[in-house]
C-alpha cells in the first residue's frame, strides 16, 4: 500500500488505484499523519485528484475549523475560496470569527469578496464596524464620517478590513508599531523598525506583505533579518523599502516583483552579491549599498534608467568595468579599493556629488572636468599628491573635500572656482598659501587645520562670504595681524 502522497498519486496516474480508493487514502493521511510536510502535500496531490466531491469539502471545512497547524488551516482556506465557493460563506464566517492567525484571517476575508453577494458584504459591513466601535475608532473615523461604507464594493471592503486585521496581529505580536493610513482606510506607511531582534518572526511575516495593496513605504530597519524569502507577485504599491542595518547575505532574485520601488536602502548588511534581477527595478531612483561586502556589482545595474542616487561607500571594489547610467547625480564610492577614479563613471553628464573618499588615490584624471555640473566632491583620506590643472574648471563646484592627502600646492586654475563655498584642504603638506584665494567670492569655509603654514595671503580679507577660518595645528609663530581685522568681522569665526 502507497504510504507517501506521491506514490498515492503516481499509483491512481497509471490506474493502479481507483478514485475513491486513492480519495480516502490521501484524506486518511491528512487526519492522521502528524508530519505536517506530508499532510500539505497530501492536500496539494488531493486538489489535482479531485475537487469538488462532498467528502473533500467535508474534511477541508474541518480542517478550517479545527485544525491546530495555522498552515493546514490556510490551505484549508484557500482551496475553499478556489473549488467550493458556492458552499465558503458558513465556514468561512465562523473562521473570521475564531481565527487569530494572519496568514489565514487573509484569503478567508477575501473569499468573502469573492463570493459577492449581500450575505457576504453584510459580513464584511459588520466586522469593520466592530473595529470602529471596539479597536480602532481614530484610524477608521474620517471612513466613516464622510462616506458611507456600505457603498463600497466587496473588493474594497475586503482589502480595508484585512489592513485592520493586520494592524491588530502587528501589535499583538510586537507591541506598539508606527503606522499611517490614508483617508481611504489602507496603510500606506509601515514602520518596523527593531521589532524583531532575533530576525525570526518578520522573515516569514514579509510574504504576507503583499495583503497591503496601499502600502507605499515598509522600514525593516534593526532586525538581524538574514535572508528574504520569495517576494510576491502582487507588490505593486511599495515605494520605498528600507532594510538597512541587518544581517543579510544575498538578496533574493525575486527582488524584481517591487516594480513601483524608487528607494531601496540596503545599508549596512553582510551583502557579498547582488542578483541581475536588480536591474529590472525600471522606477528605482535610489539605490544604497553602503557598508556591505561587495567586490563587484551586476552589469544589469547599466539598466537603472531611472536611478539618481547609488551609494557604494564601504564596500570591497577595485573597479566598476561598465558605463553607469548617466541619470545618477549622486554616485558614492568612498572606502572601496580603488587606485582610480573608475573611467566608466567619465559620462555620468547628470553628475551633482562624487565621493571617492578612503580609497588609494595618488592623482586624478584630466577628465574629471567632464562633471560640469559636479557640486560636491570628497577626496579625503587618500594619496593624492597632485591635482590637474582641469580641476579648476568644474564651475558648478561647491564644496572640495581634500583633507588627509599629500598635497604640497594647489593648481593655480583654483582662482577659478567662483562657487566654490567650502575647501578643506586640512592633514595635507601646505606650507603656503596662493595669493589668489582671495579670488574665491563664494568661500565660506576654510579649512587648513594640520598643514605647514607659516604665514598667510592677505588676500583673504577679501572673503566677503567667510564664515569659518580653521588654523589649527601649523607653524604660525605669530599670527598676521590682518587677523585681528577679520575677527572684528560679524559672523565669522577663527580657529587658531
Amino acid at each position: 500500500m502507497p504510504l507517501t502522497p506521491n506514490a498515492i498519486y503516481k499509483d491512481f496516474k497509471n490506474k493502479d488505484l481507483d478514485y475513491s480508493s486513492t480519495l480516502q487514502l490521501l484524506i486518511t493521511l491528512i487526519e492522521n499523519t502528524d508530519n505536517i510536510e506530508k499532510r500539505l502535500e497530501s492536500i496539494e496531490i488531493l486538489e489535482k485528484v479531485q475537487t469538488k466531491d462532498d467528502r473533500v469539502f467535508k474534511l477541508l471545512e474541518n480542517l478550517l475549523i479545527s485544525d491546530s497547524n495555522k498552515e493546514i488551516r490556510n490551505v484549508a482556506a484557500r482551496f475553499i475560496k478556489t473549488h467550493f465557493l458556492n458552499r465558503a460563506l458558513k465556514p468561512m464566517k465562523w473562521a473570521l470569527e475564531h481565527e487569530t492567525a494572519i496568514k489565514c484571517i487573509i484569503p478567508i476575508i477575501s473569499t468573502f469578496s469573492e463570493i459577492n453577494n449581500e450575505k457576504s458584504k453584510s459580513i464584511l459591513v459588520d466586522k469593520l464596524n466592530y473595529f470602529y466601535n471596539q479597536e480602532l475608532k481614530y484610524n477608521l473615523k474620517d471612513l466613516f464620517i464622510s462616506k458611507k461604507i456600505e457603498n463600497f464594493t466587496h473588493k474594497t471592503l475586503s482589502e480595508i478590513l484585512i489592513n485592520y486585521f493586520f494592524i491588530k496581529f502587528l501589535k499583538i505580536k510586537f507591541g506598539y508599531i508606527k503606522y499611517e493610513f490614508d483617508t481611504s482606510g489602507f496603510i500606506t506607511k509601515l514602520d518596523l523598525t527593531n521589532v524583531d531582534p532575533q530576525g525570526i518572526l518578520l522573515t516569514d511575516f514579509l510574504d504576507l506583505i503583499s495583503s497591503l495593496k496601499h502600502l507605499q513605504i515598509l522600514d525593516l530597519r534593526f532586525n538581524n533579518l538574514t535572508k528574504l524569502l520569495e517576494i510576491s507577485k502582487d507588490i505593486n504599491s511599495l515605494i520605498s523599502l528600507d532594510l538597512s542595518y541587518n544581517h543579510l547575505m544575498n538578496l533574493t532574485e525575486s527582488i524584481d516583483k517591487l516594480k513601483s520601488l524608487k528607494i531601496l536602502n540596503l545599508k549596512s548588511n553582510r551583502l557579498r552579491t547582488l542578483p541581475d534581477s536588480l536591474g529590472t527595478l525600471t522606477s528605482l531612483q535610489t539605490l544604497n549599498l553602503r557598508n556591505n561586502m561587495l567586490k563587484k556589482i551586476p552589469k544589469s545595474i547599466k539598466s537603472l534608467k531611472t536611478i539618481e542616487v547609488l551609494d557604494l561607500h564601504g564596500n570591497k571594489l577595485n573597479s566598476i568595468e561598465f558605463k553607469l547610467n548617466s541619470s545618477i547625480k549622486k554616485l558614492e564610492l568612498g572606502w572601496n579599493n580603488f587606485i582610480e577614479v573608475p573611467p566608466s563613471i567619465k559620462y555620468l553628464t547628470s553628475l551633482e556629488e562624487l565621493g571617492m573618499s578612503g580609497n588609494k588615490l595618488k592623482t586624478l584624471p584630466k577628465w574629471i572636468s567632464s562633471f560640469q555640473l559636479l557640486k560636491v566632491l570628497n577626496l579625503y583620506d587618500n594619496y593624492i599628491t597632485n591635482l590637474p590643472e582641469s580641476i579648476g574648471f568644474l564651475k558648478s563646484l561647491e564644496v572640495l573635500i581634500l583633507r588627509n592627502n599629500n598635497l604640497l600646492k594647489l593648481p593655480d586654475t583654483f582662482k577659478h572656482l567662483k562657487n566654490l563655498k567650502k575647501l578643506n584642504i586640512s592633514w595635507n603638506n601646505f606650507a603656503f598659501i596662493p595669493e589668489w584665494i582671495g579670488e574665491l567670492d563664494s568661500l565660506e569655509e576654510l579649512n587648513l587645520w594640520g598643514n605647514q603654514l607659516e604665514t598667510l595671503p592677505k588676500s583673504i580679507l577679501s572673503l566677503s562670504q567667510l564664515k569659518i577660518l580653521d588654523l589649527n595645528f601649523n607653524k604660525f609663530e605669530h599670527f598676521p595681524p590682518f587677523l585681528k581685522e577679520l575677527e572684528r568681522k560679524k559672523d565669522l569665526i577663527i580657529k587658531y
